[in-house]
């Protein structure tokens, strides 16, 4: 049958109308041309409500596009993974060992995006060993952009401990039983920590083969039967409440919360783990380009003085990227008597390392266990 007459023009028109329908109802768009929303999945606290209103008003004066935020607080580091498969987060912020994870491999997978740093000035600012870490790194382009760096560190109540503690066997003194709180869903790390107060050296906690045995599978029990609470995501202070010590993601603690006013970082003579969180950009802003431009101004404030200082050292108590917010973080916002504790902890650093499937399939059945034997799993 012959073509009618026109059909090549109402073939185009609905192919058109299919893109611009597929456009405009993708994850994150709204109908609206001049509205745009972001969905963010990060750690708890990172994009305060001054940090989203300070933000969206420049992008409206900028470019008279209201911008919204949808803010999920993660807690489990596979949140991250599941969320971009799902096409459900536009921004992401994993610790920089998840990134060439083989569970994930986000820089390799498709579900993230090279960060063009040109649209990135601020990051040329970031402290000097943060740019460019392999971590980061796929086929000479950046998949992340550090936005904090801290510990899994201790802490003890100086009204309960009064002398500071230097080992991580504190946690397994009996006086502190059912007194101290530890992370619920980060199971390496509390095998971390267990290995280390075994005397196990800080490059071999990172394998299952050169810490097993039972001493160590004990030294786990014991920590999840003892723990008073587990806290997940971000500790705050209700986690605090009653107890003694507390594993923490804090390198300080934020004085204009009197809830940490009796709260201290200690520092173990076995080293403390430390992690660099990053902000990624999923693959679903590839097809939104004003998105993804908006994205990227984003990642460029994250790194401004402001959010820096204000959001991230003085309200969370965890380090500033950039040279000069850390430079004044320690002289003007860090108290005094923190001092020496700060600067002993960043001479006994433990960077988390990527982990093989066998050591992270082994950690995680440990603390599963360990956790079953309790009955606090849930």
């Amino acid at each position: 049958m012959d073509s009618l007459p026109g059909s090549g023009s109402c073939t185009q028109f609905i192919v058109v109308l299919m893109i611009l329908t597929a456009t405009l109802f993708s994850p994150g768009v709204k109908a609206n041309a001049d509205e745009i929303t972001l969905r963010l999945l990060v750690w708890d606290g990172y994009v305060s409500p001054r940090t989203r209103e300070r933000f969206s008003a420049a992008i409206k004066s900028k470019y008279n596009i209201d911008l919204d935020f949808e803010i999920t607080d993660a807690s489990d580091p596979d949140d991250f993974f599941d969320k971009l498969r799902m096409e459900k987060a536009d921004i992401i912020s994993p610790a920089h060992n998840l990134a060439r994870d083989s569970r994930y491999n986000l820089t390799t997978n498709g579900l993230t995006l090279p960060i063009d740093l040109s649209a990135v000035p601020n990051y040329q600012k970031l402290l000097p060993h943060l740019r460019k870490q392999s971590w980061a790194m796929e086929k000479e382009k950046v998949y992340g952009v550090p936005v904090a760096h801290g510990i899994y560190g201790l802490a003890y109540n100086t009204d309960i401990v009064k002398t500071p503690p230097t080992s991580w066997e504190v946690l397994w003194d009996p006086r502190y039983k059912g007194r101290y709180t530890v992370h619920r869903d980060y199971y390496e790390l509390n095998i971390y920590i267990s290995a280390l107060a075994l005397g196990h050296d800080r490059d071999r906690i990172f394998h299952y083969d050169r810490i097993k045995g039972p001493a160590l599978e004990q030294k786990i029990d014991q920590l999840a039967a003892n723990a008073g609470v587990f806290w997940k995501g971000f500790d705050r202070p209700e986690h605090y409440r009653d107890m003694a010590l507390a594993t923490t993601w804090r390198i300080s603690f934020p004085q204009i919360d009197d809830s940490f006013r009796k709260w201290r970082i200690a520092v173990p003579r076995e080293g403390t783990t430390w992690w660099i969180d990053t902000i990624m950009l999923s693959h679903t802003l590839e097809r939104r380009p004003m998105a993804l431009q908006i994205a990227h101004e984003f990642i460029n404030y994250l790194l401004t003085p402001e959010v820096q200082l204000l959001s991230i050292a003085r309200t969370l108590g965890t380090c500033p990227v950039t040279v000069s917010a850390l430079d004044t973080y320690m002289k003007t916002l860090l108290p005094p008597e923190d001092a020496p504790a700060f600067e002993k902890l960043f001479k006994g650093l433990i960077p988390w390392k990527t982990l093989a499937t066998r050591d992270r399939n082994a950690f995680k059945l440990l603390w599963n266990e360990a956790l079953a034997k309790t009955g606090k799993e849930n």
